[in-house]
């Protein structure tokens, strides 16, 4: 009897372990949440950034379409980004926060939005996630202007 709950506690516990790591993994951002890099350029179709100026308002930094100069480093950096799932941290709301809108044509009224901080913490889908490695906010923001 003590051998079979062993067994079962620990098959339950390799499940846990194998559930807890496929989310919590590091992830390239573009691949996991917005396509392949295969068809990246057939899905977006337009990227603004804006800064949150205070609680109630935002200034548009860029608005960047296909065939604008600074669009493919852009899109560049944004491919180069890898993202974790914040396990006990959250996203920091007095830092000063950045929007970036993904636009997809196909789509105008559903645009990925995603909230950005100065220290790299992203909110996707209403869950918290932290920039491991990439261009931080401010660099594509400087690529953009």
């Amino acid at each position: 009897m003590k051998k079979l709950s062993l067994l079962l506690f620990g098959i339950f516990l390799l499940g846990a372990v194998t559930v807890f790591y496929q989310e919590f993994k590091t992830r390239n951002f573009v691949e996991y949440f917005i396509a392949s890099s295969n068809n990246l350029e057939d899905v977006v179709h337009g990227i603004t950034i804006w800064e949150e100026t205070d609680e109630n308002s935002s200034s548009s930094i860029a608005i960047l379409r296909p065939g604008d100069e600074k669009y493919e480093e852009v899109l560049s950096a944004l491919s180069s980004w890898e993202v974790r799932r914040a396990l006990f941290k959250e996203m920091d709301l007095t830092k000063k926060l950045y929007k970036l809108d993904i636009v997809n044509d196909n789509r105008p009224m559903d645009p990925f939005d995603i909230l950005i901080t100065t220290d790299g913490m992203l909110n996707i889908h209403g869950e918290e996630y932290e920039l491991v490695s990439g261009s931080s906010i401010e660099e594509i923001t400087d690529l953009a202007k």
